[in-house]
């Protein structure tokens, strides 16, 4: 018999060539290392049977000459990357900006989880990063993240500056809210138009490019362009961004003012939302890069792409993988006889569906074998291995691939028969070929499915994966004759690699037994006052859902949410008897509590027509540490009596004297007159030079930075809040502190 085997890229011999990738990604924030990934670009080249383009093609007069998901409220606020994490910044925003443009109420999502996912593992697996704030990272880590449903968290579930330590804690506390079920590649190839529709159907683009804002950016730093296409990689600065709009008619003229002086040929623009902060410029953060731009979706940084589908999580989905880093490499490695790429292949995973309530609601795959028809197969495992005997199977599913990407195919609720079971994704170019090989531009896009697979360069490895024999399978024809082989075996036999791969075909399970629930990604406590409806036929009652957020070991954040009554709310809110917040149009407050006990908190609420809500709860402090989410122990509502004439009967709740244990105090405030000033920064530059000492409460709160030792970060912090820029610290919040 004649081996099979063409190695198009040979993975053990992967290298990283000093001519291509001679910097550091401690000091590129990226990704022009990703240059020595190329193997796991999207399949095919400038002119390959518009390999980047889906099937139904968008036509430019479809679309408007300029759009901006910023402007139809569809973004959240700009942050300020506080590491070399660009990627994790830009893809979160545009997984926001998604949900938001879908209906969904949506705050920040965790960076610094995302960073810490996408790093080295104890067992020494995943992607070697070690230094969180230094290391550069690759495009696929967000996208491996987003599909394993790994994330994300919220930014008040683990919040920038959460280090790993507390990292495995709030993976038990906390669940993601949202996964991801489809991702659709972007590259210099894909025609505008298609990128245009994407930013229209999803909202947003992750998009890397050369971002040297020292040659390229304009004078008033809203303006980018780099028009050198001949820039070496070792010159290249990757940046990950989201992209949120485009004008057509955007002046070239605003390109002009940079360094290298280049103007684009033509007018038209990208409307770029980056993670340098909103005061980077005079237009909150966003910028415009021009169209023309030379490295703007680039492959070398890896793929750009759009998050074009989610799964909403209430508890009734689950999702069953043999891997959870994604797609590292694409499987391109099987030929025919005489070495001519396979036509038709099926890849499969097995997994072990042990609940038998459980049915099968999609298959997610990712492949770059554009073109491609595919069929999803339930095929039964005897002995451990999946049947040759294709009559067994039962097709689930099928289509072509018109996208590089992950790929979400609906299963119909496929009723799973309980035990060890596989799912298979025949991919099949037969068809794809014959109708295009006569073309003169044609290039063969082989068939492939991804994998999870190490990669590595001469110094070392990139990443590190973990295959198992037994749960990823290879069949294809020869003669007729079906030919199976455990992926790992054939890693082994074929390229002597005894870390073989897996395949990224993922399960997407439904439990129609579980009661789903309102807000998976809620790590809290909630209690909910609900005022009794009077005779009076004119006013709605008010209702006042509270949530706890425990968003540190002493931190926690008191959410009140109101509704019914009439106008807007004002809430007030009290610890131990002790208000720390009046009455205002602000409906939470962060605390800190570190004393040992129970600690009574009392929620109140007025709407405009005078009528007044409250509830307690309360929270158990041990060993200076919140217990979280069992100690709250919500207590009966109190309701103040609804007036017929609620604009003349205002009532405003009394709250008791201030205990004499305790008493309320502002972080950052180091002098102690209650109010936070440039005199506080200047008290902690005071204390840090040893002109004044600042000792007992004055010295607590003026830890901002929350390290446990007062320094001049917190005097920066300090400044950065009364300028009204984000410092990510705890300065302005209320402490309550015990005193004797």
């Amino acid at each position: 018999m004649v081996k099979k085997i063409l190695i198009f890229l040979l993975v053990s011999a992967l290298l990283v060539s000093t001519c291509i990738f001679q910097g550091s990604a401690k000091t590129v924030d990226s990704l022009a290392e990703i240059a020595a990934l190329s193997k796991i670009e999207p399949i095919g080249t400038n002119g390959s049977l518009n390999a980047y383009t889906e099937l139904a093609q968008v036509k430019a007069d479809s679309l408007p000459e300029s759009y901006s998901s910023k402007d139809l409220g569809y973004t959240t606020d700009v942050r300020q990357q506080n590491a070399n994490i660009c990627w994790a910044f830009s893809s979160l925003a545009t997984l926001e900006t998604l949900l938001l443009k879908s209906g969904e109420s949506v705050s920040h999502f965790s960076p610094e989880h995302m960073n810490i996912w996408g790093s080295v593992e104890d067992s020494g697996i995943g992607w070697q990063r070690d230094d969180l704030i230094n290391d550069g990272g690759y495009s696929y880590i967000p996208m491996g993240y987003f599909t394993s449903w790994n994330g994300p968290l919220k930014e008040s579930d683990f919040p920038i500056g959460s280090d790993k330590s507390a990292y495995q804690e709030a993976n038990g506390l906390y669940s993601p809210g949202y996964g991801v079920t489809g991702i659709k590649y972007v590259t210099r190839e894909t025609p505008m138009e298609t990128v245009k529709s994407y930013i229209m159907e999803n909202g947003a683009v992750v998009a890397n490019f050369n971002a040297d804002t020292v040659q390229y950016m304009n004078s008033s730093s809203d303006g980018f362009y780099c028009g050198d296409a001949g820039i070496s990689t070792s010159n290249l600065y990757g940046h990950a961004v989201s992209i949120v709009g485009w004008d057509d008619n955007y002046p070239k003229e605003n390109f002009s003012t940079s360094f290298s002086g280049d103007t684009p040929l033509q007018n038209g623009a990208w409307l770029i939302k980056n993670s340098w902060g909103k005061y980077i410029n005079t237009s909150g953060g966003y910028f415009w890069i021009s169209y023309e731009d030379a490295w703007i979706f680039h492959s070398i940084f890896g793929p750009s792409f759009t998050i074009s589908d989610y799964k909403k999580l209430d508890g009734t989905l689950s999702i069953h993988q043999n891997e959870t880093y994604g797609a590292t490499a694409q499987f391109t490695y099987l030929t025919d006889e005489n070495f001519v790429p396979a036509d038709k292949i099926t890849y499969m995973n097995v997994f072990d569906f042990e609940q038998g309530e459980e049915d099968l609601d999609s298959v997610v795959f990712e492949s770059t074998s554009f073109g491609a028809d595919y069929t999803v197969y339930y095929i039964p495992v005897f002995d451990g291995k999946p049947t040759q005997e294709t009559f067994l199977w039962q097709e689930l599913g099928s289509g072509t691939v018109d996208y590089t990407g992950y790929i979400s195919v609906d299963t119909n609720d496929f009723d799973l028969p309980e035990g060890k079971g596989a799912i298979g994704i025949t991919m099949d170019n037969t068809r794809t070929y014959e109708e295009n090989k006569a073309l003169a531009d044609y290039e063969y896009i082989p068939n492939s499915l991804g994998v999870c697979e190490w990669l590595a360069y001469s110094g070392g490895y990139y990443f590190k994966n973990q295959g198992y024999a037994g749960e990823s399978f290879v069949l294809y024809s020869e003669f007729g004759v079906n030919h199976i082989y455990d992926l790992m075996d054939f890693y082994k036999e074929y390229f002597d690699d005894s870390m073989g791969a897996t395949f990224v075909i993922k399960a997407i399970t439904k439990n129609n037994e579980v009661i789903p629930i309102t807000t998976a990604t809620e790590p809290s406590v909630t209690t909910e006052a609900t005022e009794p409806v009077t005779s009076a036929p004119v006013y709605t009652s008010i209702s006042l859902g509270v949530t706890l957020e425990f968003v540190g070991d002493n931190r926690l954040t008191v959410i009140g949410n109101a509704s019914g009554g009439t106008g807007e709310y004002e809430y007030e809110f009290a610890v131990d008897g002790n208000v720390i917040q009046a009455y205002s149009n602000e409906e939470f407050v962060t605390m800190t509590l570190t004393q040992d006990g129970e600690h009574s908190i009392k929620i109140s609420c007025r709407d405009t027509g005078g009528r007044v809500i409250s509830t307690q709860t309360s929270v158990t402090v041990e060993d200076g540490k919140l217990v979280v989410p069992g100690a709250a122990k919500p207590t009966s509502p109190t309701t103040t009596p609804l007036s017929t004439d609620p604009i003349e009967t205002t009532t405003v709740p009394q709250t008791s004297s201030e205990p004499q244990s305790t008493k309320a105090f502002i972080m950052g405030d180091a002098d102690l007159n209650g109010k936070l000033s440039i005199k506080d920064a200047t008290s902690i530059q005071k204390h840090l030079a040893k002109i004044i000492s600042l000792d007992g409460i004055s010295l607590t709160i003026s830890d901002v930075d929350g390290n446990s030792k007062c320094t001049i970060k917190d005097a920066t912090c300090v400044q950065k809040y009364l300028a009204k820029i984000d410092s990510n610290s705890t300065t302005g919040e209320t402490v309550m502190l015990y005193i004797s």
